[in-house]
């Protein structure tokens, strides 16, 4: 008789065992702890029931809206297209104004140039610059928004509990343009001071701490 050999089947067994009770007990454990979180979970849904269901309304009117107006999705391309030509354009306009200064090679970078304004106005001229594609920016952005927005309200008002209303894109763009333009222009105009604002004190920051040095 091997007595070594049912020595060694002995430990190899009991390890298993030890081995499958621990998981065992880590399985219990998990299986308490996900218990614990579902029922957490279930509270909140029966405590926030009426948020739960406002939301799901909102989400399936919002799926509504956009399944009966897919043309309201061609509104931000547009304006997309359009912000990219104004970009373009704005690129070009600034080369021009920056050709008025004092243009070197950058010291660090080969590829870089350096470009010092040769007078305070052509110093004015580049944030002047940087002011006008913020606020064009800015413009069109909310613009585009405030379309989609009136879109969504003209189907909300036009809708009822028998029927899906229709969303009316034109009015949206009739409103921007004819009847809301000056407001749309004056929240764009605040919206790119405030850019603008932060632009220069992030600016001003980066020329205070290399000014510093490594004080």
């Amino acid at each position: 008789m091997d007595v070594k050999g049912s020595q060694e089947d002995s430990y190899v067994f009991n390890e298993l065992n030890k081995t499958a009770s621990e998981r065992k007990t880590w399985l219990l454990w998990g299986l308490i702890g996900f218990g614990v979180l579902a029922l957490v979970f279930a509270c909140c849904v029966v405590l926030g029931w009426k948020s739960l269901k406002l939301a799901i309304d909102v989400i399936d009117a919002s799926a509504d809206f956009l399944y009966k107006t897919k043309r309201v999705v061609l509104v931000p391309i547009l304006y997309f297209v359009v912000t990219l030509i104004v970009v373009f354009v704005w690129l070009g306009m600034l080369v021009c104004v920056a050709s008025m200064n004092k243009i070197e090679p950058h010291k660090t970078i080969p590829q870089a140039k350096k470009i010092t304004a040769t007078s305070d106005f052509n110093y004015w001229a580049l944030w002047y610059m940087l002011f006008g594609l913020l606020w064009l920016v800015s413009f069109i952005q909310y613009k585009t928004q405030f379309i989609v927005q009136v879109s969504a309200a003209s189907y909300y008002f036009d809708s009822s509990a028998t029927k899906d209303g229709s969303a009316d894109v034109g009015a949206g763009f009739k409103f921007a343009y004819l009847n809301h333009m000056g407001s749309l222009a004056l929240g764009s105009f605040i919206i790119a001071v405030i850019r603008l604002a932060k632009i220069a004190f992030v600016y001003a920051a980066r020329q205070a701490a290399k000014a510093s040095g490594e004080n």
